[in-house]
């Protein structure tokens, strides 16, 4: 019989991404979703998978051999986004050099930005475009890759990139995740970031319909595409079953539709599952209500995150974000009165910053007293709007995407346009000194450590931050 075993890796990504950042101590700890959908399909089609997370150990090269030895996979596939393709290379090159007979497939935000340049400059044999989750199954089972939709490949010494595949329309008919190919209790997220342990990614939308400039579209477009709450409440206690003990909402837009998010909190509501969870890669500020707000309180919610970005209109604007520091305002009005914790992202050294706009943005921190406040530095992506506007301008100065890391100075990636780096960095610096050394906030911390049993571990992550 043909060998199809096949191994998933995820790239060690925590010491790449987040060794510069000031927030180093919040790092995540949750097992990789899009690899438990793609394991879940290649299973449905009777294909032997494993999954090698190598962030859970310290020798990865070593691990990585050993699981070669182990299961002597015929297939591979790597999910990578920029900042980490130079370790995506030599995961790929290691699989070469144990076995050039391995075939390997990449995925992710980058390969499907960059599918041509990826494949040329790396060991992979194919790369797939866009979504991927019934994709990898058909390249093992020997589907004709010249007919197949959504992938870029190697034949006769060149690369093809055939032209995409359709979004999937029935999020109801993606596969329930392969949770139990995760060890779970090694998945360990600070007591700031999670309540209990382990935490899992729950997605239960796609694609994001607003045109922000510097947010990559590639992999899950523009078009909204929801599963039904339905769905959502299964998939909810499957998670459960699996053994999370929280769960992390990690839609691009999970409250787009507001009548569906109040149809999800109450089918929680009437399923009487008891858990903690929570929005952690952001909502929009002029998508909710009140009556949204409280029933995810009751629905078991304790925090919502939100994407802010910037305290300045005209820079909200320029950027395509089209939301105001009124509804930001109303946002986190709201949520406060339903009881949730709230967090909010912001960004500096975006188009047309000045030390104004950026003084405003640390104002609007502050005047909202936000329980959580996370920044980072504008990264001009691959294959975004404002990677593409700088380019024709000629500032971007590399094309080294290790450097393409939002935790990292972006001197080294290109020039900005209105302002220094020196000027960028310190009100970056300054943004989380203001935040987090105010008394109240000191205060509120120490008191919800106490009360959530979490406050050594807070205590050691505040000692962790890069002030």
């Amino acid at each position: 019989m043909k060998n199809l075993a096949t191994l998933l890796i995820i790239p060690p990504f925590k010491d790449i991404i987040y060794r510069e950042s000031k927030i180093k101590a919040g790092v995540p700890g949750s097992p990789f979703l899009n690899m438990a959908l793609i394991a879940a399909d290649l299973r449905a089609n009777a294909i032997p998978v494993r999954i090698l997370d190598l962030n859970l150990y310290d020798d990865y090269k070593a691990v990585l051999e050993k699981e070669l030895r182990d299961f002597k996979p015929a297939f591979a596939g790597i999910t990578f986004v920029t900042p980490l393709y130079g370790i995506m290379k030599e995961i790929a090159r290691l699989l070469k050099e144990f076995d050039p007979a391995i075939v390997v497939v990449g995925g992710g935000a980058h390969a499907s930005a960059m599918p041509a340049e990826t494949l040329e400059s790396t060991q992979l044999d194919i790369v797939v475009v866009g979504e991927g989750d019934f994709t990898l199954s058909r390249i093992i089972k020997g589907e004709d890759l010249a007919a197949m939709e959504g992938i870029g490949y190697k034949t006769g010494g060149r690369s093809v990139v055939n032209k995409g595949r359709h979004f999937i329309e029935n999020m109801d008919s993606l596969p329930l995740p392969a949770w139990d190919l995760y060890d779970l209790s090694r998945y360990v997220s600070p007591g700031f970031m999670a309540k209990r342990n382990p935490a899992g990614w729950l997605e239960t939308s796609r694609g994001c319909p607003f045109e922000c400039c510097y947010c990559n579209k590639s992999v899950f477009g523009r078009a909204f595409r929801s599963k039904s709450p339905e769905r959502v409440v299964e998939e909810i206690r499957h998670m459960l079953s699996c053994g999370f003990k929280e769960i992390h909402v990690v839609d691009d837009m999970f409250t787009t539709d507001v009548d569906r998010v109040k149809r999800i909190c109450r089918g929680i509501i009437a399923a009487k599952l008891s858990f903690p969870w929570a929005t952690v890669t952001g909502i929009r500020v002029d998508r909710g209500d009140q009556e949204m707000f409280d029933l995810m309180a009751r629905a078991g919610c304790y925090r919502v995150y939100f994407g802010i970005e910037s305290g300045d209109q005209e820079i909200l604007d320029g950027i395509g974000k089209k939301i105001s520091p009124a509804q930001v305002r109303s946002a986190v009005a709201m949520a406060k009165k339903a009881g949730l914790e709230t967090c909010g992202f912001f960004m500096f050294g975006l188009p047309g910053e000045t030390e104004e706009t950026m003084q405003k943005t640390i104002s609007l921190a502050l005047e909202l007293d936000l329980d959580w406040a996370k920044a980072s530095i504008m990264v001009p992506l691959p294959e975004t709007k404002i990677f593409r506007e700088l380019d024709k301008a000629g500032k971007i100065k590399l094309r080294d995407w290790d450097k393409y890391n939002l935790y990292m100075p972006a001197d080294k990636i290109y020039d900005h346009a209105t302002l220094g780096w020196d000027v960028i960095n310190k009100y970056f610096t300054s943004f989380y000194r203001s935040f987090y050394f105010r008394p109240s906030v000191i205060l509120k911390r120490l008191l919800a450590g106490v009360r959530n049993g979490t406050l050594m571990s807070d205590i050691l992550s505040f000692f962790k931050t890069k002030w």
